[in-house]
């Protein structure tokens, strides 16, 4: 007897409901390769998995889209976890998919490119929002594993340069799903309750690929380009190079060689002082003895120079004597020559300034006479 026959919809409706039964594709982990990876504007992530024969299409929900740690594109390949599921409408089936793990060191590089050209579009590389570190911190804060080798080389080598600065250290995870997540909400929440926290060191010892992948994360980039907080990324040797490092302010290539940065070296700034004093005492010295020198030289200066006006002065007021000597009218008086004066003191030179009827003093170089003119003559009666 011929079976009765039904709808597509009744079809694609019993196939769906003996797919959500079965144990196996409820829960399938398929390996493949991603192709076709498209982000719609929903949240939601399409992409095909494929290996060298086939393909299934795969369905990545926005609710699941913020734990995977990587941004996916073509050419990655990656294992899913997730349930076999039918596309009622147009008959197709699909992986919706729960969970992604990438691996392989091609995924990764993938990864990293996708991330680094993302970000570099954005700014977050351009060094002029790369912050100065300060020259002598007061304090700092170590974001990293608190068991891990690179935390006590950090320790030690800032103990051993410097026994002023304080170091507080904030534990957190360095690999692993939750890592980024960790270090970004650690570095935000330094930024928001130490404003005494003037530098942060953020990184982990050496690893592969996928245990210092935690740095190569976008959520971890941002939180170090919006830190106020100066970073300096140290994360693993270096030949590793992580998305961390081209955003923070500065790249140490080991956490060993971010505590040599951090900090001045307080021994060799004491011998700097000192080498500064002595450059500075020496400097001194010299100056006074230079300006000693110079006193000297003015003063012996000045002396030969009063000597000399003093010498000029005299020899000046010889000459004035001499003048004096010469010009002395007692002098002249001593060679019998008289001073005729009216009696109110005028110096008569001229004979016919005189009058028969006036009185008149002479005076000689001893004494003097008071006398009268009788009669008075000119060079002619002489």
């Amino acid at each position: 007897m011929p079976l009765k026959p039904i709808s597509v919809s009744q079809l694609n409706e019993y196939i769906s409901r003996v797919l959500g039964t079965d144990p196996l594709l409820g829960n399938v982990v398929v390996h493949g390769e991603a192709s076709g990876v498209k982000y719609h504007s929903s949240g939601h992530v399409y992409f095909s998995l494929v290996d060298g024969f086939s393909k299934i299409n795969c369905f990545l929900p926005r609710d699941y889209v913020a734990d995977v740690h990587y941004e996916l594109a073509d050419g990655m390949e990656m294992t899913i976890t997730g349930a076999v599921s039918v596309f009622k409408k147009n008959g197709t089936y699909s992986i919706y998919v729960k969970h992604v793990e990438v691996s392989g060191e091609g995924s990764l590089a993938i990864a990293f490119e996708k991330m680094k050209a993302k970000l570099d579009a954005e700014g977050l590389f351009d060094k002029s929002h790369k912050k100065p570190l300060p020259a002598f911190p007061r304090k700092i804060g170590v974001v990293t594993s608190n068991t891990g080798a690179a935390v006590k080389d950090i320790l030690k080598i800032i103990k051993s340069r410097n026994d002023i600065v304080d170091v507080v250290v904030f534990p957190v995870l360095v690999q692993g799903d939750a890592a980024a997540n960790q270090i970004a909400g650690t570095i935000r929440y330094i930024n928001q309750n130490f404003d005494d926290i003037e530098l942060l060191i953020v990184g982990r010892g050496g690893g592969s690929a996928e245990d210092l992948w935690a740095f190569n994360e976008e959520v971890l980039a941002r939180s170090i380009f919006d830190s106020e907080i100066p970073v300096i990324s140290a994360v693993g040797h270096e030949i590793d190079f992580t998305i961390s490092d081209m955003v923070s302010d500065v790249r140490a290539e080991t956490p060993t060689a971010a505590a040599q940065m951090a900090v001045p070296d307080t021994s060799e700034l004491k011998r700097q002082i000192d080498d500064l004093r002595i450059q500075m005492y020496t400097q001194l010295k010299n100056n006074v003895m230079y300006n000693s020198l110079m006193v000297e030289n003015l003063i012996r200066e000045m002396k030969d120079l009063l000597e000399s006006k003093i010498k000029a002065s005299k020899n000046e007021l010889e000459n004035y004597k001499l003048l004096l000597t010469e010009n002395d009218p007692r002098r002249i008086l001593g060679n019998g020559y008289s001073i005729v004066e009216t009696m109110e003191g005028n110096v008569i030179t001229d004979a016919a300034a005189l009058n028969t009827e006036n009185d008149y003093r002479l005076t000689f170089r001893k004494g003097f006479a008071i006398c009268n003119i009788k009669e008075i003559g000119s060079d002619e009666d002489a």
